[in-house]
């Protein structure tokens, strides 16, 4: 039966080897706000991820770490500039190598994380995921939000104005015609 830490906070690092011959299951919850690189990119830096992660040992003997990391987070929207709160699921499927000559050899469907020590930063490895999962760019759906200044009128747009606007060609007109008539 696999081993299971208990389903608290997410620790900062674990001993990847041992939680792989264990195939244990890691899961827990972390601020947005111990990631540093994504909370740069939002616009608040509240909320929670919530991460499982399922380690474990292939039929070739890899070390892999496979799960899915769920979150909702603040970004800007770009099209009205508040605040629009946007789910972010990112699924992993992880091999850890220790060598570039590994990373090479993985299958596509495996991503590579180079380990310098059995230590595994789980942190770095969630923060990469939900950076990569975010969306290009950030809107409310269509239809709830309207773009800055959209509701102002514009006297350049209005229809009356339109009309009696004066033609800037005009001018050279009247001077071509005044031309002609000196001829």
């Amino acid at each position: 039966m696999p081993y299971r830490m208990p389903s608290q906070m997410l620790p900062q690092s674990v001993d990847a080897l041992k939680l792989c011959q264990q195939r244990a299951r890691v899961a827990g919850s972390l601020s947005v706000s111990v990631l540093p690189r994504l909370s740069g990119q939002l616009q608040s830096g509240e909320g929670e991820v919530e991460a499982e992660l399922v380690f474990g040992v292939d039929e070739q003997s890899r070390k892999t770490v496979a799960g899915k990391i769920q979150a909702v987070l603040s970004m800007q929207c770009q099209r009205c500039l508040e605040r629009v709160e946007i789910p972010v699921t990112a699924t992993l499927s992880l091999a850890l190598v220790w060598t570039d000559e590994q990373a090479a050899q993985l299958p596509r469907q495996l991503d590579p994380v180079l380990m310098e020590s059995q230590q595994l930063d789980l942190h770095s490895i969630v923060e990469e995921e939900l950076l990569l999962a975010l969306p290009l760019v950030a809107t409310h759906s269509e239809g709830s939000c309207e773009p800055p200044g959209s509701g102002i009128a514009n006297p350049a747009l209005d229809e009356t104005a339109v009309g009696r606007k004066e033609n800037p060609f005009q001018v050279l007109a009247a001077l071509k015609s005044a031309g002609k008539r000196d001829d």
